[in-house]
């Protein structure tokens, strides 16, 4: 009994668990996805809110360009109040088409750059530097229209050193009549972004990427992908179908996760694109990571789970021999009845549940029992006595019959010589009556008569006997007759 209990019980715990486990996974999964969203929607709202403010500052540095266009100077305390006001920049060029400015040569480009807590200043251009030549330069002033630009690092341009990579949102700078004449260029450190992005880990070993227009890795945790591997370098290598989806869905500009299979282990990838570049930003996340709650709950109640099935089984065990206790008395009672213990003392525990039942009930046909076994005990007793009375007169009546059988046969043997004798006589009459006397004739007929009476006395005491007495009796009044 104690092993079927425990073995339902299991059963039981074991359905709860699984139930309990399956949807506990979902939960927790839930949860981590909806963490890592959160998590991502909120880096991305600081990095947005951090370029919505890049975007603000250099449209209101613009407009104030546009106003001072005819001071070249001026340019030059622009740029570098921009930077004063605004801590995440680290660089702002103001920048103009060759000969803008007659008096200021072929070059002129008032340019700022943040080091530390100090802002340096001066005029950048030469041969070795013609900016009008590069990206930032020339993108936004052909498509008339602010662009963020890709990442890039600077060479050298005999002038300011700037080591670190950077990001700038560029827009055209126009004159009096609305001609473009030049570029307003503020700088963000990649450093900044790396840093801002890489700060966003919902779990312990999570990190995060940010890929550029075409995949470029602009920010990873390994720094040898940078600018020079895309996210669709490995699969170059060897087709990785997963891997592909995930660079499309993130270059497209889509939003949402997927799960990519590495090394034996599942990696959460969560993406989404920033609304004022074509970059997107993903976290990813070991699956580890993300259910180790779930694990660390799986085994803690695992634990309690054995431990309750164990305390379990000994309570059962304990409390089954327990109530079954009375039972397994009852059974030894039962046994020595059956063995002719009919006066055993069956316990009574005063318990109300069907066991307190039963062993009244027991006690009951124990007490029943025993008064009924008592009954038959007296009543074979007085059936002893009477067998042998009736055997006394059994064989008393055998001695009567032995005496009457010998009496029938006494009196039948004394009956045998009258008989013969009246038939002597008949013979005689039969064969000589002509020649005997009336004398002899008498004398014959006489003996006759004689012999006749004595077989009717022998009959008559014959009935007698049958009726009247025994045959002893009978026999001892013949004998004394005779």
């Amino acid at each position: 009994m104690s092993l079927w209990v425990f073995v339902c019980m299991v059963a039981l715990f074991m359905t709860a668990l699984g139930i309990l486990f399956y949807y506990s996974r979902i939960a927790v999964k839930d949860e981590a996805i909806e963490k890592a969203t959160q998590t991502l929607d909120g880096t991305l709202l600081h990095v947005e809110n951090t370029l919505h403010e890049v975007e603000v500052a250099a449209h209101n540095m613009k407009w104030q360009v546009e106003q001072h266009i005819e001071t070249p100077d001026s340019m030059f305390t622009l740029s570098r109040t921009i930077l004063e006001h605004n801590p995440n920049l680290c660089g702002c060029s103001i920048a103009f088409d060759p000969y803008f400015y007659q008096e200021k040569g072929k070059y002129f480009s008032a340019y700022s750059h943040r080091s530390g807590e100090f802002i340096d200043t001066e005029q950048e251009g030469s041969d070795l530097y013609e900016y009008y030549c590069m990206d930032w330069y020339l993108i936004p002033y052909l498509l008339e229209q602010p662009y963020w630009v890709e990442p890039f690092r600077e060479y050298d341009t005999g002038g300011i050193q700037v080591t670190e990579v950077i990001t700038s949102f560029c827009q055209p700078i126009h004159d009096r009549d609305g001609k473009t004449v030049g570029v307003l260029s503020v700088d963000l450190s990649l450093e900044w972004f790396s840093h801002t992005i890489s700060e966003a880990k919902p779990f312990p070993h999570s990190y995060s990427i940010l890929l550029g227009r075409g995949g470029t890795f602009l920010v990873h945790p390994d720094s040898t992908q940078l600018f020079y591997q895309t996210i669709f370098t490995p699969t170059l290598e060897q087709d990785d179908d997963e891997l592909k989806e995930l660079g499309e869905a993130m270059v497209n500009g889509e939003s949402g996760y997927k799960v990519l299979h590495r090394d034996g282990k599942d990696l959460y990838v969560f993406y989404k694109p920033f609304k004022h570049t074509d970059w997107s930003v993903a976290i990813v996340c070991d699956e580890q990571d993300i259910f180790e709650p779930y694990n660390s709950l799986q085994r803690y109640l695992t634990l309690i789970t054995l431990v309750g099935l164990l305390l379990l089984c000994v309570f059962c065990v304990l409390i089954i021999r327990h109530n079954l206790r009375p039972l397994k008395e009852l059974s030894g009672l039962a046994q020595r009845i059956s063995e002719g213990e009919y006066n055993v003392q069956v316990p009574d525990d005063q318990r109300r549940d069907e066991i307190g039942h039963l062993q009244h009930s027991f006690s009951l046909m124990q007490r029943s029992l025993a008064h009924h076994m008592n009954e038959m005990n007296r009543t074979t007793e007085k059936l002893k006595e009477r067998n042998v009375e009736l055997q006394k007169a059994y064989e008393m009546a055998q001695e009567a019959d032995r005496v009457k059988t010998a009496f029938i046969n006494n009196m039948t043997d004394q009956m045998s010589r009258p008989v013969h004798l009246i038939s002597v006589e008949s013979d005689l009459i039969r064969n000589g009556y002509a020649q005997f006397t009336p004398e002899e004739m008498k004398e014959h007929v006489d003996d006759m008569l004689e012999n006749t009476e004595t077989i009717t006395r022998l009959l008559n005491q014959l009935l007698d006997a049958s009726e009247h007495g025994t045959p002893s009796e009978l026999s001892n009044k013949e004998t004394s007759a005779s």
